[in-house]
């Protein structure tokens, strides 16, 4: 008996382009780092020919930046200082967004 791999199907808008990553894993499960990098998008789009080769040289681009990130210490940092900046601006939105106001009970007051 063969084992069936349940898929995974998530609703696209027609023109996105969506990059996969699929991790090779070992005989326990576990990843071994090593990655299968690759683009797709919907058969429904729509894009003029010059739109849809721009959209895809960029969504290969990024697929290209997984080696870049393995080979080559500068982009890694630089990619990682970007990183790092995106998710310390979004904490600190977070943060100030909501503040807790009161806590009666179980009603929770906030200001947004």
């Amino acid at each position: 008996m063969t084992e069936e791999k349940e898929s995974v199907f998530v609703d696209f808008e027609p023109n996105d382009y969506i990059i996969r990553l699929s991790p090779f894993l070992d005989q326990s499960g576990n990843w071994t780092g090593e990655l299968m990098v690759g683009t797709v998008t919907t058969g429904e789009n729509d894009l003029s020919d010059d739109d849809h080769y721009s959209l895809m040289q960029l969504t290969q681009l990024v697929c290209a930046s997984v080696p870049a990130l393995e080979e080559n210490e500068i982009v890694r940092k630089i990619l990682s200082e970007i990183v790092d900046t995106n998710n310390k601006q979004n904490t600190e939105v977070e943060v100030t967004l909501t503040k807790i106001e009161e806590v009666e009970d179980n009603v929770i007051k906030v200001r947004f």
